[in-house]
């Protein structure tokens, strides 16, 4: 389907989209976080809608729909435009076969009905419908259409409305409200001429609206379609006229001191053609019962069952027919399904225009002329005018949004003032139109739920639709009258009007809340997050009046339905759809009923939810997890607050609420009232005392915890004495206070608690104990000690309100352990290659008349208090015989060594070396010096990867005597000592210093090697082994020394070195007179010592 739109696309097109590609590349956001301003673009004052529902505080908070999946159902959206090129418009396909016989334009013959596929476009321009064909289709008749705009199947409507939603912020055009989202797109399979009666499919619509739910959609928007005329209507429907030029009279617009020509009054017909007239609830309870007497399920029930089944949200538009007093029966169906109520969004409209909410109107059209009583001229704003159908019965699930001038994507399909005639290489082509009509209200509406979902992604949808719909406004922003009623704004303001629903879509002000509890509201928080709107509970204690007075209706229709239900024929199909109708609208009751009719929240999940409002709800609050903070004045009218186990309530002394503005970002600081909050913390619940806090009237059951906030009181004395005792405290009335645990205990590692509360306060004293206390080494009581000296250091503040796992972790931070290991292991290594290059050589003795050059390389496994390090050695030497029985050598080479514990780090080492030796008969003598250059990388966390330099100087002598001088084998034990010193250079960071530090160790050792020389295949073999014990003296543990913000130091040591046993083994080739190869083996061990150690070497003789 999306190959078949391609093809239409001509040269033109292909130039827009090419110049719109270059400018997405080349566009860079001006929007910045916290300025309103910033995000008020050209783009953006395109829509006057957006202005309206002040969408640019949303922006600046960063919520666009980002991450939100939004659906459309509409009549194709076309692919090709290019405000719908950033890969975030998708189609989904219907795909399956028909449940019934139906049509799409049962209107047709008026002229309502699909494009003329083979004309879709008269000669004067024009649409072209087909008056004779309805869109018929049949039982089991098979259907696949993808979301996409097809060409003489659909019309711009999708197109306007998809680009509204979700249109690109790219610079060009305009932008959808909900630019950040994803949105996915079905198919209507037709026009906006489709009539949304029952004779539209169920299974096709079940389809369409089950894929968008299966790509995620939590919202889908429906704006698709027209409203049923007499025709198509229920029998005896009347029909609504204003086709007279006697129903446009001057209306007055009561409180605004204008007047506009509009529908002043609706003529009553039986015309055929035009739309039936819902004038009052018994109307719409008619055209209702036509649904759900014919035998067989419609769109209606698709919509439905798709939106209960996946908990999302369904947005209808109520319908293009001023002063109708009801909504059409998509858009008020939970008015007769009671359970779709949650799931469900109407939408009226909003008048506005360009220059909101100043906008001028024009004054050559009779039909839209604005009168201003006050100046006496025409051309008076039109904002904040209700338009189209009225909210009616299904108010408690109505919002007004922008319908007039609508400025969005669209496709040109027919003559176009600024885009030229249509023609068959320009139709289908992208442009940009303005619509209006509800139609156009509801893309806002579902646009403003991706955004209000992004900014609370913790939420339902139905969550979200309740967020929307309480924080609507209520009061007019026109010139000089902000802040009063909107105009026939008949009830209270907090409770639904029957003209405009809850209000006007106010976007910005849903970003800080709810505005109302509808009830029970459970929310579900695993981060933090912080509600400032005022949350009151007017509309559902207004609910209860109305329901009272239904119920007293009902119970008399009630009887009278029930006897006609004893007699089957007595009770016509419409009548047992009114009894099914008023059942349910009982049960809803009675469950509004069981709540009180109260607005209550429950708080689950572990993050905090924070209230700043003037909140007036009634209900309770009950903290099942995590922490409820808030003012007094934010929970004082709540029934009461149960905090339950692993829960907790923090009652607020003052708050900071920050904002966006045309300016920047504006802090608000609220101080507490003193307003009693009533709360019962039971068993494992808390109650956080911030000191100063007042005015509470708290129950402790037994096993309650009392946990103080002691930080700010704590830094404050910290400078003066923090050894003297610390507290804080707080007034009101208190049961069971004295016996509350003290909680929070871990959370000052250093402190501890004491509850000292009655009935009149609460108080929690806190007594500094010394660092050391929870120390785990020897080591950390060094360092704790070293800390509790340093008062004035950055360090010492950061710790001292830590809570114990904290704790250890700066300890973790500051501890010189793995580094001290590290040294150990470096000394190791460089003692291993030692023992490496002592080896016996048996071609070296019998090689001695000539200069010898070789090359060894090593690898070296070593594991110590779990540490372990990989290091690799390369040397390069050459060894000169002195005498017949004597060598002097030389070498020089380098270590790289890698030692892993919490984290990897390197180490790297320059040699330098002489050795000689001297045969005596059967003894042997040899010494030798290395001197060392190591650049090591720090592992104390303050020091991370700060880079030190080292030297250490290695001198040893060796003295061996061969027991076993035979030709077929030798066994030599040796005795050896040596002296290494190690000289460690200082490092600096911060307030952390290392002392430079210096080592001495002396190594004894004794051993034996025993050789064994034989020939394969032609080839001079010796094996040599080499097993030994050796015991370090002095030095043994490496020494640190950590001075902290030159006020105190820490000496931590490594642990001692352990004597270890080496073990060896070589095999030497010489594979030629003047070529000798050596693979060897050496090994170190102890209980918790594990070198390995692989080596090679080439000696070469000249």
């Amino acid at each position: 389907m999306k190959k078949q739109v391609m093809s239409f696309q001509k040269t033109a097109l292909a130039l827009a989209v090419g110049f719109y590609a270059a400018n997405i590349m080349a566009y860079q956001e001006q929007g910045q976080s916290g300025n309103t301003s910033s995000w008020e673009s050209a783009e953006y004052l395109k829509d006057w809608g957006l202005v309206s529902m002040n969408a640019s505080t949303a922006y600046a908070m960063g919520f666009n729909g980002s991450g939100v999946n939004i659906g459309v159902m509409d009549s194709g959206v076309l692919m090709s435009h290019p405000e719908f090129q950033d890969g975030r418009i998708h189609t989904v396909v219907s795909t399956g076969k028909y449940s019934k016989d139906g049509m799409r334009y049962p209107d047709a013959k008026f002229g309502f009905g699909g494009l003329n596929k083979d004309q879709p476009f008269d000669s004067n321009g024009k649409r072209n419908f087909d008056k004779n064909n309805n869109g018929d289709f049949v039982k089991g008749g098979a259907f696949s259409i993808d979301g996409g705009w097809h060409k003489g199947i659909n019309d711009s409507h999708g197109t306007h409305v998809g680009g509204t939603m979700a249109a690109s912020r790219n610079g060009e055009g305009m932008h959808g409200v909900a630019f950040g989202a994803n949105l996915y797109s079905a198919n209507t399979g037709g026009t906006d001429n489709m009539t949304y009666g029952p004779n539209q499919d169920y299974e096709f619509f079940l389809q369409g609206y089950s894929q968008l739910a299966a790509n995620g959609a939590k919202v889908i928007n429906n704006s698709w379609g027209s409203n049923r005329r007499v025709n198509s209507a229920f029998t005896g429907a009347k029909g609504y006229s204003t086709d007279s030029a006697s129903n446009y009279q001057w209306q007055e617009i009561a409180g605004y001191g204008v007047a506009m020509m509009d529908i002043a009054n609706i003529t009553e017909t039986t015309n055929e053609k035009d739309v039936m007239y819902l004038k009052d609830r018994e109307e719409a309870a008619k055209a209702y019962y036509q649904f759900a007497t014919q035998g067989e399920k419609s769109f209606l029930d698709a919509a439905y069952e798709v939106a209960k089944e996946k908990g999302l949200v369904q947005v209808f538009t109520a319908g293009n027919r001023s002063l109708m007093a009801e909504s059409f029966t998509r858009a008020s169906l939970p008015y007769f399904r009671p359970d779709a109520e949650k799931y469900w969004v109407n939408v009226t409209g909003q008048r506005g225009g360009d220059g909101y909410p100043n906008d001028v109107t024009p004054t050559n059209k009779w039909w839209s002329k604005y009168y201003d009583y006050a100046s006496g001229s025409y051309g008076a704003a039109s904002s904040d005018i209700q338009i189209y159908n009225y909210a009616g019965d299904a108010k408690w699930w109505t919002i007004a949004a922008p319908a007039t001038n609508i400025y969005s994507a669209y496709v040109h399909i027919m003559n176009e003032d600024d885009y030229g005639a249509v023609n068959n290489d320009n139709y289908g082509s992208p442009i940009y139109k303005s619509s209006g009509g509800t139609s156009m209200a509801a893309p806002h509406v579902s646009g403003a739920l991706g955004v209000i979902l992004s900014r609370y992604p913790y939420m339902s949808a139905d969550q979200a639709r309740d967020v929307m719909l309480t924080t609507a406004r209520q009061t007019t922003l026109r010139k000089g009258l902000e802040g009063q009623p909107l105009e026939r704004w008949e009830s209270a303001q907090g409770v639904p009007s029957k003209v405009w629903g809850w209000g006007i879509l106010d976007l910005g002000k849903a970003m800080f809340g709810p505005g109302q509890l509808l009830g029970e509201f459970k929310v579900n928080l695993d981060q933090n997050d912080l509600w400032s709107n005022d949350i009151s509970d007017k509309a559902i204690k207004a609910r209860q009046l109305e329901d009272q007075a239904e119920a007293q209706t009902w119970s008399v229709r009630k009887a009278q339905l029930a006897a006609l239900m004893q007699n089957r024929a007595g009770a016509t199909a419409e009548e047992q759809a009114e009894y099914q109708v008023g059942l349910a609208r009982e049960a809803a009751r009675n469950a509004r009923a069981l709540q009180g009719y109260q607005g209550a929240l429950v708080k689950n999940g572990q993050g905090t939810l924070t209230l700043t409002g003037n909140n007036t709800f009634t209900g309770k609050i009950i903290v099942n997890q995590g922490v409820l903070a808030g003012l007094n004045q934010s929970l004082a009218t709540a029934e009461n607050v149960v905090v339950n186990q692993g829960a907790g309530l923090d009652v607020l002394t003052s708050a900071t609420v920050v904002r966006p503005s045309a300016t920047g970002l504006q802090r608000e600081n609220i101080t507490a009232t003193a307003q009693t909050v009533t709360a019962t913390i039971n068993q494992g619940g808390s109650l956080l005392l911030n000191d100063g806090v007042a005015n509470l009237d708290v129950t402790f059951a037994e096993g309650a915890m009392l946990t103080p906030n002691l930080d700010e009181k704590i830094l404050s004395q910290a400078a003066q004495n923090v050894q003297q005792p610390i507290s804080v405290e707080g007034s009101g009335h208190f049961r069971g206070a004295e016996q509350a645990l003290v909680g929070g205990q871990d959370s000052y590692a250093f402190f501890s608690l004491r509850n000292e509360s009655n009935g009149n306060r609460l108080k929690v004293t806190a007594k500094k104990q010394a660092m050391s206390t929870i120390a785990r080494t020897a080591n950390e009581v060094a360092l704790a000690n070293a800390l509790d000296a340093a008062t004035t250091s950055s360090l010492y503040s950061g710790l001292l309100l830590s809570n114990r796992q904290n704790a250890y972790r700066i300890f973790d931070q500051l501890n010189y352990d793995s580094d001290l290991r590290a040294q150990q292991h470096n000394f190791l290594n460089d003692f291993m290659l030692r023992q490496q290059l002592n080896q016996t050589a048996v071609q070296r003795v019998k090689l001695n008349s000539a200069t010898q050059l070789w090359t060894t390389a090593g690898f070296n496994r070593l594991t110590t208090d779990n540490l372990t390090s990989h290091s690799y050695n390369q040397l390069l030497g050459a060894d000169f015989a002195l005498n017949e029985n004597g060598r002097l050598g030389l070498f020089f080479g380098a270590t790289q060594s890698r030692h892993k514990v919490e984290q990897s780090s390197k180490d790297r080492a320059l040699h330098l070396g002489v050795y000689g030796e001297q045969h005596f008969a059967q003894a042997r003598v040899k010494v030798g010096f290395i001197q060392t250059w190591g650049k090591h990388e720090q592992r104390v966390g303050a020091l991370q990867h700060l880079k030190t330099n080292s030297q250490t100087q290695d001198v040893f002598a060796e003295l061996g005597y061969n027991l076993w001088p035979t030709e077929g084998f030798t066994l030599e034990p040796y005795a050896a000592v040596g002296y290494m010193h190690v000289k460690s250079k200082g490092a600096s960071r911060g307030e952390i210093t290392l002392n430079e530090n210096n080592r001495d160790v002396v190594v004894t050792s004794v051993g034996v090697r025993p050789s064994i020389p034989f020939i394969a295949g032609g080839v001079q073999f010796d094996l040599t082994g080499d097993v030994a014990y050796h015991r370090f003296h002095k030095d043994r543990a490496t020494e640190g020394r950590l001075q902290i913000n030159n006020q105190s130091s820490a000496n931590v040591y490594s642990e001692p070195l352990k004597d270890v046993m080496t073990a060896g083994v070589a095999l030497q080739a010489r594979i030629t007179p003047a070529l000798s190869v050596k693979l060897g083996y050496q090994g170190a061990y102890n209980h918790n010592t594990k070198a390995n150690n692989i080596n090679a070497e080439l000696r070469f003789l000249f």
